[in-house]
């Protein structure tokens, strides 16, 4: 019966439903009527009727020093719906007075646990490369690590270079006096030594295609790309993470 789902949704179980169904067929009952009719405990059946009867779905009456319970009508329906919209709209307005007493109570794990964001496609990645001059104009940055591949087979094509991908990205860092201080893994095929770089000019040229990696490490965020059919980045916010590759990057070997 859709009734007993709409009562679900109301939040009644379905013994609820049966004592709530039971007493608007037979009118004003005694607790131990309705109990006998839905075939429900008599204690069960009253603690649930006093429930309804808080909630102004039920009212009652005393005969013959017997309490009855009785439905006025299906009204009492929308305005026990009305009544909840009411109470959670005034919780919702009131909210305010508990969330600041809520942050207090907040796991400071769960406030350094890292925070993961991914960007794709020419649009995204582009976006990266932008949301990582906002970081360092916002945190006063004056310089970057940088770990980029640079095999021979992964250059190619005008736009399998990391100007198509970074738009004036390396201008704006050489305008700011921004210093990138570059590893590049070179080889032919495969990387097979680290070489290292100081001057901008040269990063645009550096592949960016045939999953082609660049990570930058920025204060406490570390952005890693991935040049492939569909390119995605990955901007890591995490400190520890951070200062991991600040150390390994400081202590790798160049050739």
């Amino acid at each position: 019966m859709k009734i007993y789902i709409y009562f679900e949704q109301l939040g009644f179980n379905k013994k609820e439903t049966d004592i709530f169904l039971a007493l608007y067929r037979l009118g004003s009952q005694a607790a131990s009527v309705i109990a006998k009719y839905t075939k429900l405990e008599r204690t069960y059946v009253y603690k649930i009727l006093l429930k309804f009867s808080q909630e102004n779905l039920v009212s009652s009456t005393q005969k013959n020093g017997v309490k009855h319970f009785f439905i006025s009508d299906a009204s009492v329906i929308k305005k026990f719906i009305k009544n909840k919209i009411n109470h959670y709209q005034k919780l919702e307005n009131e909210f305010f007075v508990i969330e600041n007493e809520l942050k207090q109570f907040e796991n400071k794990y769960s406030l350094e646990i890292p925070k993961i964001s991914l960007f794709d496609g020419l649009d995204g990645i582009q976006n990266m490369y932008e949301d990582i001059y906002i970081y360092m104009k916002k945190n006063n940055y004056i310089s970057l690590k940088l770990f980029a591949s640079n095999v021979l087979e992964s250059k190619g094509s005008e736009n399998g270079n990391l100007k198509y991908y970074g738009e004036n990205f390396f201008e704006k860092l050489k305008e700011e006096k921004i210093s990138v201080n570059t590893f590049l893994g070179n080889g032919v095929s495969i990387m097979e030594s680290v070489g290292k770089s100081i001057h901008i000019e040269e990063l645009e040229n550096l592949p960016a295609s045939n999953a082609s990696i660049n990570i930058f490490v920025v204060g406490n965020v570390v952005y890693i790309f991935i040049f492939k059919s569909i390119p995605i980045g990955l901007k890591i916010s995490s400190e520890e993470f951070a200062n991991s590759l600040h150390f390994m990057l400081d202590k790798m070997r160049v050739d």
